[in-house]
């Protein structure tokens, strides 16, 4: 049996999508031994190539090509999604775009598409200062830093924080490209082969799948993983980041990943790849 080693954050959206892999899914001939962990951890092992198939964000991804293919299913895109930058109420976010105020930006990691998508929207890299995501609002609410970029579930809970919304990072992406706005997706070893990988993709499919028609299986694995969560939330969650281009990136999808990987490297933040990118 060949075992290969995968990685996904402990976010509802992806034990959703993984947890029938992880505990239902039994194969003769090809198995997982599951690796969780926050999403700029995955991010840092991919450049270190630790694992044979990850959870990467597009940024951290554009970085790891050579190494690593896009799979098509198990990623998150989509519309109305993407992070957002919140602030205290007297921050002014036209300082921040002209670059005339000195602000310090909590953001969730170096290589995350959050931090990316608003560096292509000012047209030049802020001063951030790197923290684990769950940091981020309350070092905002708390002054020790002007703006906060905000991912996953906090967008349901800004409020709790005292905090706004200065800016929509997916809305402007939307109303710039037209494109869903790609945050992360799944990336297979390139030396795994076309054959393996399309085993893989067919694997993850059919754990979503499960995931999808018997929740009740699956339920305790994700609220497992997601302890300080209200019910509620997680089901926010879930709702907002897996849909049809979970199930299956599509054309739409694809060049959706291709222009933000393209501006990234016209910005001069990604060296250019020949490679194909995707894994078959």
């Amino acid at each position: 049996m060949k075992t290969l080693s995968i990685g996904y954050s402990t976010c509802p959206n992806d034990t959703f999508i993984f947890a029938g892999l992880a505990i239902h899914d039994k194969d003769a001939l090809l198995a997982f031994d599951p690796v969780l962990a926050d999403i700029e951890t995955l991010n840092r092992w991919a450049l270190e190539g630790r694992v044979d198939i990850s959870k990467l964000s597009f940024f951290a991804f554009g970085k790891v090509r050579e190494q690593y293919a896009l799979l098509h299913s198990g990623g998150a895109l989509g519309r109305g999604c993407g992070p957002i930058l919140v602030a205290r109420r007297e921050n002014d976010l036209e300082q921040l775009r002209d670059g005339t105020g000195k602000y310090t930006i909590a953001a969730p990691g170096n290589l995350t598409t959050a931090r990316l998508l608003l560096t292509l929207f000012l047209g030049y890299e802020p001063q951030f200062r790197q923290m684990v995501f769950s940091n981020v609002m309350p070092a905002v609410r708390d002054g020790e830093a002007d703006f906060g970029l905000v991912i996953h579930e906090g967008r349901f809970t800004l409020d709790a924080y005292g905090l706004q919304s200065a800016l929509d990072l997916g809305q402007w992406w939307e109303e710039e490209t037209g494109f869903p706005i790609p945050l992360g997706g799944i990336a297979v070893r390139r030396n795994l082969g076309s054959s393996v990988a399309r085993q893989v993709d067919q694997r993850i499919q059919k754990s979503l799948l499960l995931a999808e028609s018997e929740f009740s299986m699956v339920n305790d694995y994700v609220k497992a993983h997601a302890q300080e969560m209200a019910s509620t939330v997680i089901q926010q969650h879930i709702d907002l980041y897996v849909n049809r281009f979970t199930r299956e990136l599509g054309d739409e999808g694809e060049k959706a990943v291709r222009v933000l990987l393209q501006r990234a490297e016209s910005a001069g933040l990604l060296t250019p790849c020949d490679l194909p990118l995707l894994a078959y």
